[in-house]
């Protein structure tokens, strides 16, 4: 039995069956290779990885420059 899916190619410009080639890099029944059976373009199906960073958040600053003689806070001119 050959699976295959309904799916649009971008090549026929219409939904198109595609079917699973033999899988020769052995990945058993999750082989994401596609071949459209109308003109053969291939489709890669893989699922999604997110990563996500649950370190805390850090907030990024330039450091602050007072230069020499400049107004501070303090001794702003009134």
């Amino acid at each position: 039995m050959t699976t295959t899916l309904d799916l649009h190619c971008d090549v026929c410009a219409r939904m198109r069956a595609f079917s699973q080639p033999v899988c020769v890099e052995d990945h058993g029944g999750e082989c994401p290779d596609w071949a459209c059976t109308g003109c053969g373009a291939a489709l890669v199906i893989a699922p999604v990885v997110l990563l996500v960073d649950r370190s805390s958040m850090v907030e990024l600053r330039r450091p602050v420059r007072i230069r020499r003689g400049a107004p501070t806070p303090d001794r702003r001119a009134a």
